[in-house]
């Protein structure tokens, strides 16, 4: 009988056990920064930067190109100039994953912003080897107005940071994470924090629609 009664009361008190590790766990414990300039409200409320929150330049320098923030709550960005050809534009680390690894990498929405002169950008062509890649979006803009937009989104960034950095973009267009796309190490970070996001993103739409029920 006293089994019984410490096995009902395990089967109690299990639901309440998973929900506190849960809360608990990495999805809270984990925090990303936020960068660029912070604004401080009043004390314990502060707005944090936020790049263009509707991201219009040119695809294949044909049709302007607006970014579905619903279908694409968070992506990754990376501003690629001309200059970086003798680094390989780059993407080594991202090479490595869209070769050898993709089914890891291939649920983050990737877009690659590059200079218009006209043509297809010599980037672009430099991963269009990738047939099976679907999540990678090469955009370009007017060579006039390509530095002013890279550097928005990398205002107060960290000193070891350049821009030509991968950002990570949250649901809120604020910025999350800079990656060297030169290093696979650095997309694998890319990848865990991309999915960090989205996991917390989840977990607020369950509480928002529980609020809304509640009402």
């Amino acid at each position: 009988m006293k089994n019984k009664k410490w096995l009902l009361l395990l089967i109690i008190a299990l639901p309440s056990m998973m929900w506190i590790i849960l809360e608990s766990g990495s999805i809270n414990s984990y925090r990303l920064n936020y960068y660029g300039p912070k604004t401080v409200i009043k004390k314990g409320d502060t707005s944090f930067y936020q790049v263009m929150n509707t991201f219009s330049v040119f695809k294949d320098s044909i049709e302007p190109f607006k970014m579905d923030r619903d279908k694409t709550p968070v992506f990754a960005i990376q501003f690629i100039k001309d200059t970086y050809e003798k680094e390989g534009y780059r993407f080594l680390g991202l090479s490595e994953y869209f070769s050898y690894k993709y089914e890891k990498i291939k649920e983050i929405p990737v877009f690659i912003v590059c200079s218009s002169s006209g043509e297809k950008p010599k980037p672009q062509l430099e991963l269009d080897k990738f047939k099976n890649v679907t999540n990678l979006t090469f955009l370009t803009i007017a060579a006039n107005q390509f530095d002013s937009i890279n550097k928005t989104y990398f205002k107060n960034k960290p000193y070891y940071v350049d821009e030509g950095y991968i950002a990570l973009i949250d649901a809120n267009n604020s910025i999350r994470g800079y990656y060297d796309g030169r290093y696979a190490a650095e997309i694998k970070r890319l990848i865990d924090e991309y999915r960090h996001l989205r996991l917390k993103e989840e977990k607020q739409k369950i509480l928002n629609n529980n609020e809304i029920k509640a009402h």
